[in-house]
């Protein structure tokens, strides 16, 4: 065996053992949160080329112990235009009872209702003993006529304002199934009273009834402080919603939580995969608002070696985070661990080497960026390029599909079956309402690492 295969192997191994331990496993530290990375090319080929290697980094939170869970501050902000009349209010109104029935009794609420004008129907407070007293509350809202999303947002943000706290979970609610029609309505208007909002230790999770919503903005809305985004084409689905965003909202086990990746010098740092920015520097982060007991979040960092350190540097990037414990409610800390790889310039042992989960998983990430693309295309009209584009799409997930393992072939399948479903609706030269909104849903959970 020749002495860059050996030194290969050697490489590897040493890899393959640091990959083994995690930066912190639950049993050792009891640490909420665990990290752990992986890399799509352990071994890479050494040549006179540029060689690209992703880093997969996958965050987990802790279950949390029953009992153990810091209090809620929820504001519901619930549009009752007339296009929420009939079945939709009263499916809404259900789910937001069945919310309180779930809330103890030191978790704070607030429920705003918005039309034309904006209302609070319940000003923000401690449950105490008041559930059956809400619940009446809910009961009478009824349906009146535009759409102030902008101002039942601020509203919202203001009752939160008033039992603000870090010892609590300060959370709006929006749903609504219409477009911004009274106040502030562009997208640019309402991402920035989310980004406000963030900043005074807020976020606010969107919930999207219907069609004929604007989940261009609705996703800003959650995006802005990485809360959630629902699509809901059923409303008969309205209280599984409510149900799953308050599971989570009860089990968060860390906030702010930041990753920090620092690549040497000849490692550049691309992207991370499924968002559209490319990185500028060799230290780059990602910061998650909250991280729920349970809960993974993936990150898909692409990085170029450069042929000068090739076979000469191995470790490739340094990972750690930091982050607020929410059972302590102190500052905790991930160390520094390295990300390592072997050189070879056997093609054939490098390909055997090849994580193909990864693999397969990187190309739906990366996807999410076209699916963003091929939406614009058809926004624009050039239903065309709309159409290429998906071609395009299918051509690469295909291209990886045969290789893949179970589970990531049927994450393809899934996506290649969306793009199909929208390539026939294109047929008609138009992207239907429901389409444009499946396809963006995919996009935002893969941009949030959701």
């Amino acid at each position: 065996m020749d002495k860059i295969r050996i030194k290969s192997m050697l490489a590897l191994g040493a890899f393959l053992l640091a990959g083994m331990n995690p930066f912190l496993s639950h049993a050792q530290a009891k640490s909420p949160v665990a990290v752990r990375t992986e890399l799509d090319k352990p071994l890479i080929h050494q040549c006179e080329d540029e060689q690209r290697v992703v880093i997969k980094i996958e965050v987990e939170g802790a279950d949390v112990p029953l009992g153990e869970r810091m209090p809620l501050n929820l504001s519901i902000v619930l549009d009752r235009s007339g296009s929420m009349s009939g079945g939709k209010l009263d499916q809404a109104k259900q789910a937001a009872e069945m919310l309180v029935d779930q809330l103890d009794r030191d978790d704070v609420l607030s429920l705003v209702v918005y039309e034309s004008d904006v209302e609070v129907v319940i000003p923000a407070g401690r449950v105490g003993k008041r559930h059956q007293e809400i619940k009446r509350l809910i009961r009478r809202i009824q349906t009146g006529g535009s759409t102030a999303l902008y101002g039942g947002v601020e509203k919202g943000g203001r009752e939160l304002s008033e039992f603000l706290s870090k010892e609590r979970i300060n959370r709006v609610i929006l749903l609504s199934d219409g477009i911004a029609n009274v106040g502030p309505s562009s997208n640019r208007e309402i991402a920035h009273l989310g980004s406000r909002l963030a900043r005074d230790g807020m976020s606010v999770t969107t919930i999207g009834l219907g069609g004929d919503y604007n989940e261009t903005l609705m996703t800003a809305l959650a995006e802005a402080s990485d809360a959630n985004y629902y699509y809901v084409a059923d409303v008969e689905t309205l209280p599984e919603v409510f149900r799953e965003e308050l599971g989570e909202l009860k089990s968060l086990v860390a906030r702010d939580f930041e990753i920090e990746i620092h690549c040497p010098k000849g490692v550049r740092p691309i992207r991370f995969l499924g968002r559209p920015e490319e990185l500028t520097s060799q230290t780059e982060s990602l910061t998650f608002g909250t991280l729920a007991g349970g809960q993974t979040r993936e990150l898909y960092l692409e990085c170029a070696i450069s042929p000068d350190v090739q076979g000469t540097l191995t470790e490739i990037a340094k990972v750690s985070a930091h982050y607020e414990d929410l059972k302590t409610g102190k500052a905790a800390e991930i160390n520094e661990r390295p990300i390592v790889v072997g050189y070879s310039e056997d093609v054939k042992l490098v390909e055997k080497t090849v994580n193909r989960a990864i693999q397969a998983e990187s190309v739906i990430y990366a996807n999410a960026v076209e699916t963003e693309k091929t939406l614009a295309y058809a926004d624009a009209g050039d239903i065309e390029a709309s159409r290429a584009n998906i071609v395009t799409q299918k051509a690469r997930l295909n291209e990886v599909y045969a290789a893949a393992p179970a589970a990531q072939q049927a994450a393809l399948k899934d996506e290649i079956s969306a793009l199909e479903e929208a390539e026939k609706d294109l047929e008609s030269d138009s992207l239907s309402k429901e389409q444009r909104k499946k396809l963006s849903i995919g996009s935002f959970l893969k941009r949030n690492a959701k």
